[in-house]
């Protein structure tokens, strides 16, 4: 048993190196990854706070408060993507 503990030992030092450079590069990644993966989820969340309220209230008025799920992402959808689900040729960005 003592022969299989120093085989192993020997295994792992002679990958030692290739083993410390993929954590090298794996903290190096998430390094730059993270703040920009925070930053998506924050924007992500802000452009949400920003953007319900508006579509709530357009959809609100062009429906006459009746609007389901689906018809909320379409207009959510169409107005991120800067087309007017309407079709009268308007700008969505008002």
């Amino acid at each position: 048993m003592s022969q299989q503990k120093v085989d192993k030992y020997k295994e792992e030092k002679k990958n030692r190196k290739v083993l410390l450079e993929k954590q090298k590069k794996r903290k190096k990644m998430w390094k730059v990854l993270g703040p920009l993966l925070a930053l998506v989820i924050v924007a992500g969340i802000g452009a949400g706070i920003y953007y319900i309220p508006i579509l709530t209230n357009r959809a609100a008025q062009e429906n006459s408060g009746e609007m389901d799920m689906d018809e909320l992402m379409e207009l959510l959808n169409s107005s991120l993507s800067g087309n007017d689900v309407s079709g009268n040729g308007t700008d969505a960005a008002n």
